[in-house]
C-alpha cells in the first residue's frame, strides 16, 4: 500500500471585505478549479461533486485519487468548509504496472477575518489515501517508495495550495465585475 497524507497550512491575504470573499469562496464547483491536479469528475449540485486528483512520480507511474466533497459556508463564523461527501459509488482501488487508483479524502476549512483593506485568510488542506502499490514498485525498497509517497504528500499539497491562491486572485477581478449586483444587495 501507498499511504498519502498531507497537511499544510498557510495564511493569505485577499483584496476584498470579508463578506465578498466569503461569498467568492464558498460555491465549491466554481473554487474547484483553481486546484492544480484537480479535475471535476462529476456535479451532483453546486456545493457537491466528484473530484480527480492525477499526477505522475518519477517520470512514469500515475497516481490517481477520486474524493467525493461537499461545501458549506459558515457566515456567522465567517468560515468556509470542505470535506467528505459520502456517495454510494466509491471507487475501487486497482493497481497496474505503472498506475495506481482509489478513493480517497480531501478536506479544507478557510477562516476569515478582516485585516486592514482586505480579508486574512487561514487555509488548512488536507489530503489523505491510501493506495495499492503499482506493479512495477513491487520490488522498491518501503523506504522509497514511503519517500516518494511523503514528496506527493507534502510536494504536492505545497504546489496545490499555492496555486489555488495565485488562480483565485487572476480570477477575482472578473467574478468581481459580474456579481456587483449581487454583492451590493444587502
Amino acid at each position: 500500500m501507498i499511504k498519502l497524507d498531507g497537511t499544510i497550512q498557510r495564511r493569505f491575504f485577499f483584496p476584498s471585505d470579508s463578506q465578498t470573499t466569503l461569498l467568492y469562496f464558498s460555491e465549491l464547483g466554481r473554487i474547484i478549479y483553481f486546484l492544480p491536479h484537480i479535475s471535476v469528475v462529476d456535479t451532483l449540485d453546486k456545493d457537491h461533486i466528484r473530484i480527480h486528483y492525477q499526477t505522475v512520480e518519477l517520470g512514469a507511474y500515475t497516481i490517481n485519487v477520486y474524493c467525493d466533497l461537499g461545501c458549506e459556508a459558515f457566515p456567522e463564523e465567517m468560515s468556509i468548509k470542505v470535506g467528505p461527501f459520502e456517495v454510494d459509488e466509491v471507487i475501487k482501488p486497482e493497481a497496474t504496472l505503472n498506475s495506481t487508483s482509489g478513493y480517497g479524502y480531501f478536506s479544507s476549512q478557510a477562516l476569515l477575518e478582516d485585516e486592514g483593506d482586505g480579508t486574512g485568510i487561514d487555509f488548512q488542506f488536507r489530503f489523505q489515501a491510501k493506495l495499492p502499490r503499482p506493479r512495477g514498485l513491487r520490488m522498491m525498497p518501503r523506504r522509497v517508495v514511503d519517500r516518494i509517497a511523503m514528496s506527493i504528500s507534502q510536494g504536492r499539497m505545497e504546489e496545490m495550495i499555492e496555486g489555488f491562491m495565485e488562480s483565485a486572485l487572476a480570477a477575482f477581478p472578473e467574478w468581481l465585475e459580474s456579481n456587483k449586483v449581487q454583492i451590493s444587495e444587502p
